[in-house]
């Protein structure tokens, strides 16, 4: 067999999922052009990453355009999102399609910081890349303070006919508790049909909040199906709240998990510790914990608190106070007066007032209620 012949079978192998005998036939294609960055994305997809990563760092160097998207993909599956915002910053610098807005929304959403992204946002902006105005607008949406830049450089996207931004300056209305103005947004968002747009998910939380269920249930539904992200973690937690068979909520985050939604570890161990299955509870939460969910420190302090385990209890309340979760103070003074060490009480209160604690979180801090 040929290489043309190899490397059509191949991509239709990849066209049907089946990873394992692409990645075979892209390596016997070696040589030909492509085989090696496709080889190295079946291999992202059988999450052999070292093998990738080689394969890739090689075609990045070569300066091989298709090769920097997927080297940053497995930079950010073995937790480097950093070296993954300087590959396609590499590749915004080339100029490659995509890549400028790609790296600011990895600085923004993976690594954390904003005044990075918004340097790469800002430049898509100026050059009047496509998709720049929404991508910035959305980025700047995140911050209440500056929701009124936003609200405008939404505006002037949807001028200019991006209707993806119909869908964001929806979202930015659903922060802002006008739901109605939303729902008007969202519609139009979901009209249009914009490809990657996630207005369907937001108008059924618009319809949920304001009490119309079987509107809400029917959009959460139509979006699961669709296979919008995050859709079947936002069902779950819409079920679970309307009160649905447990069944039929659990098998929501199962699938939410196999997925890899937003929150769907966290909030499954938190249906898990709702149906009094703490152990699987616990197991879920350290899963959540692991993945980067900071807040699933706090929920651990707790359950190992309540079981006596007291070390293992006062590392994640210290990991979520780090985290900037003010809960976690009380439940770890909680600790202290209980091992009777009450005087260590005090120093938890500067901490309590830097993460934002209410009067009433203050007077529970100082042992008042």
């Amino acid at each position: 067999m040929d290489t043309d012949d190899l490397m059509a079978r191949a991509d239709r192998f990849a066209e049907a999922e089946r990873y394992e005998e692409a990645a075979e036939l892209y390596a016997l294609a070696a040589g030909e052009a492509g085989a090696g960055v496709k080889h190295a994305s079946m291999l992202f997809f059988l999450e052999d990453y070292p093998v990738a990563e080689r394969i890739l760092r090689e075609a990045v160097d070569s300066r091989d355009p298709d090769a920097f998207p997927w080297f940053a993909d497995v930079l950010i599956a073995t937790g480097r999102p950093a070296e993954a915002a300087h590959v396609m910053g590499q590749a915004a610098e080339l100029g490659l399609p995509g890549a400028m807005l790609r790296t600011g929304a990895i600085w923004a959403d993976l690594v954390g910081d904003r005044a990075a992204a918004e340097q790469w946002y800002r430049r898509a902006f100026d050059q009047g890349l496509p998709g720049a105005r929404n991508d910035y607008g959305a980025f700047l949406s995140e911050d209440e303070s500056r929701w009124a830049e936003a609200e405008r450089m939404l505006l002037e996207a949807v001028e200019e006919g991006d209707d993806l931004a119909l869908g964001n300056l929806g979202g930015l209305e659903l922060d802002r508790g006008d739901l109605e103005a939303a729902i008007g947004w969202l519609e139009r968002g979901v009209a249009a049909r914009a490809e990657g747009s996630t207005a369907l998910l937001k108008l059924a939380e618009a319809q949920e909040r304001l009490g119309r269920d079987e509107e809400a249930r029917r959009n959460y539904e139509r979006a699961v199906a669709e296979g919008i992200p995050d859709a079947n973690v936002k069902r779950a937690l819409f079920l679970s709240d309307d009160g649905a068979p447990a069944e039929e909520v659990e098998a929501g985050f199962r699938r939410a998990v196999e997925l890899d939604d937003d929150g769907a570890l966290y909030y499954y161990a938190e249906f898990l510790a709702g149906q009094d299955r703490e152990d699987e509870a616990l197991a879920c939460y350290h899963r959540a914990a692991e993945a980067g969910s900071d807040a699933a420190y706090e929920e651990l302090g707790e359950i190992y608190l309540r079981r006596g385990d007291i070390a293992a209890a006062e590392d994640n309340f210290r990991n979520s106070i780090d985290a900037g979760w003010v809960g976690a103070v009380l439940g770890y003074a909680r600790l202290l007066r209980q091992e009777g060490r009450d005087a260590e009480v005090a120093a938890l209160v500067p901490v309590a007032v830097g993460l934002g604690a209410t009067p009433e979180e203050l007077r529970e801090l100082a042992g008042e209620d």
